[in-house]
């Protein structure tokens, strides 16, 4: 008899961790993709980082190179993230792993990656369509009750979005950000880059896709109210109100990480396990380490008690990541980024195996073997570009914030 998994949800998490499990667990498991039509995701288009191309060429032989794959998903290359007004210079972040990515529109991908992976993986890959009412962890099983039905997995993976309450999460304090604004531009100039513009009262990204351009003007609803956000918004992109027939144009945001990835039968992914502010595509990022610690749980015997450790570690890692942008403040002398360098600074002080690691990076530099150095979120060589263009010289020089 197969073993049988089940993933929850067909948001860009619930999906990736599918196509991750075709590629990786033999003709011997079944993996169901299982959602409610009827619920819709968030969707304001996608930017990325190379790993979410690599599992897409592997898992539905996707190639930028084929115009009909970019079409499908309306994408566009993608080199990095362009940060503008942090510094008194423009420049481009190289991306977290890879040299190329892409931006696509995340509503497309359920399609897509249906198609290819009942062509690629017949074996492996089922669909079940239900509202998921409860996951039960039964000890021997999973059990998923799907419109009043019970259906027996080995293991289940809950993609569902945004837990009901954060009670099994740890809130995050690597970041003031808890509003979006969203607008959407029809018809612009492409650049392969997201952009990351810093604002007055935070910071503002563009996604281009094919067609048109989504902008996200994040701010914290403490230190900003949202008709100066709104005002602020609309100047910057020479609008007169935003766009409310594609999306809603106001999303609230919270910074958290569940306590643990797996326990037992039941494993998490996507918002049910994470989400942080989408400063430099992060969440993707996360999501693709989430997958492999997840079958190393199923497959390989890792112990719950190493792959929630290791979750963890890679989730402190981002947030680290994210105190270390806003440590510097931007052009903007407002209130909000003297809150954001201020809590920033005070945090990491408080992060010692970050700023050790800062340090073995600069010992190793001076060295001549930097190239050799292990990574902490980033490559070593990723450290080097982006602490040379912030000006924080962690590397070279004194350092400062």
């Amino acid at each position: 008899m197969k073993r049988r998994i089940a993933v929850v949800g067909v948001g860009s998490a619930g999906l990736l961790n599918v196509m991750h499990l075709c590629v990786w667990l033999d003709k011997s498991w079944e993996i169901y993709s299982i959602h409610d039509p009827k619920k819709k995701i968030l969707g304001i288009g996608e930017s990325t980082n190379g790993g979410f191309v690599n599992l897409l060429e592997q898992a539905t032989n996707f190639s930028i190179a084929h115009a009909p794959d970019m079409a499908a998903l309306d994408a566009t290359v993608k080199y990095g993230s362009r940060f503008v007004n942090w510094r008194e210079h423009q420049w481009i972040n190289p991306l977290l792993n890879g040299n190329i990515a892409v931006h696509f529109n995340n509503r497309n991908l359920k399609q897509f990656a249906f198609e290819r992976l009942a062509k690629l993986w017949p074996d492996q890959f089922r669909t079940l369509e239900g509202d998921v009412e409860r996951i039960v962890d039964a000890g021997d099983k999973a059990s998923l009750i799907i419109d009043g039905r019970q259906h027996d997995f080995d293991y289940v993976v809950d993609c569902r979005g945004t837990p009901e309450t954060l009670d099994d999460c740890v809130v995050s304090d690597c970041t003031l950000l808890d509003r979006c604004l969203v607008h959407r531009v029809e018809g612009y100039d492409f650049e392969p880059f997201t952009d990351h513009i810093a604002t007055e009262h935070g910071w503002m990204f563009g996604v281009p896709l094919r067609g048109w351009k989504t902008y996200g003007y994040l701010y914290s609803q403490k230190l900003t109210d949202k008709a100066t956000a709104l005002q602020d918004m609309q100047a910057s992109l020479g609008v007169s109100k935003l766009d409310a027939a594609h999306y809603d144009t106001e999303y609230v945001l919270t910074s958290y990480y569940a306590k643990q990835l797996v326990s037992g039968r039941i494993c998490k992914n996507g918002n049910r396990a994470l989400f942080f502010e989408p400063l430099i595509a992060n969440s993707i990022f996360l999501y693709l380490r989430a997958n492999r610690l997840i079958f190393d749980y199923i497959v390989n015997g890792v112990s719950a008690e190493q792959v929630n450790g290791n979750f963890v570690r890679a989730v402190q890692e981002m947030e680290d990541l994210i105190s270390y942008y806003y440590q510097g403040g931007s052009m903007h002398a407002s209130a909000f980024w003297k809150a954001a360098t201020q809590s920033a600074q005070q945090r990491l002080t408080q992060r010692r195996g970050f700023l050790e690691y800062l340090g073995r990076l600069r010992t190793m530099k001076a060295e001549g073997v930097l190239h050799r150095a292990p990574g902490y979120g980033w490559a070593a060589h990723t450290w080097q570009v982006v602490d040379a263009q912030l000006g924080y010289n962690y590397i070279e020089g004194e350092p400062h914030a």
